[in-house]
């Protein structure tokens, strides 16, 4: 029992570094309907309703402004929450499709998260083919939506699940941060010894393909 604080410390040391260098706050700051820079979640929100579109066109919308909203896919920062992660202008799908379901609710859409341990969506590493993303609820109608890509629209999504959808909670979205982790720590400090350069699908401009 008393290894356990020792090797609780050794993460730590090992953890830290790599969170203190991760990337400052990026913001993307889209200029909303007035021209000023749009920054927080409520921005999103307020900005959306000043459309005045309805339906999928509202989705839509919500979906593009969220993608706009970010300047990096990032696996880097898991420790934001998804309001965070978007004023930050970086995070990961269960970060910055949380954020949109979120914007979607205060629309008053009917929101389900769900994930797959894998699917079909360009080039990822075989530790890294999971997906979260949104199915939504209009008019008796459940379509897939993801702010991933810029042409994503409700139901026409840059993916493919091949394994079960399941419904995301709170605990497996716990699990999953908590498995990824030590790949992300691992993978870093490989890059920092080697020279070789963080890779693409820990962080990289918003809407790449890794």
């Amino acid at each position: 029992m008393k290894k356990i604080p020792l090797v609780l410390a050794g993460m730590a040391a090992v953890a830290l570094p790599v969170v203190l260098a991760a990337p400052k706050p990026e913001p993307a700051l889209p200029a909303g309907p007035d021209g000023k820079p749009l920054r927080t979640f409520d921005d999103v929100v307020s900005t959306c309703r000043a459309t005045g579109k309805t339906g999928w066109a509202l989705v839509d919308e919500a979906t593009q402004l969220v993608h706009r909203m970010y300047t990096h896919y990032s696996c880097w920062h898991l420790w934001l929450s998804p309001e965070a992660s978007l004023e930050a202008g970086h995070g990961h799908a269960g970060q910055y499709n949380i954020a949109l379901g979120r914007v979607l609710e205060e629309l008053g859409f009917q929101v389900r998260p769900v994930h797959a341990a894998r699917v079909r969506l360009e080039h990822h590493p075989w530790y890294h083919t999971g997906h979260n993303w949104l199915r939504v609820t209009y008019e008796g109608k459940e379509l897939d939506v993801c702010a991933s890509r810029p042409g994503n629209t409700a139901g026409n999504v840059a993916f493919v699940p091949i394994t079960e959808v399941l419904d995301r909670t709170r605990l497996n979205s716990i699990d999953t941060t908590l498995a990824l982790a030590p790949i992300v720590v691992v993978s870093v400090w490989k890059s920092w010894l080697t020279g070789s350069g963080v890779q693409r699908w820990i962080y990289r401009p918003f809407g790449q393909s890794a």
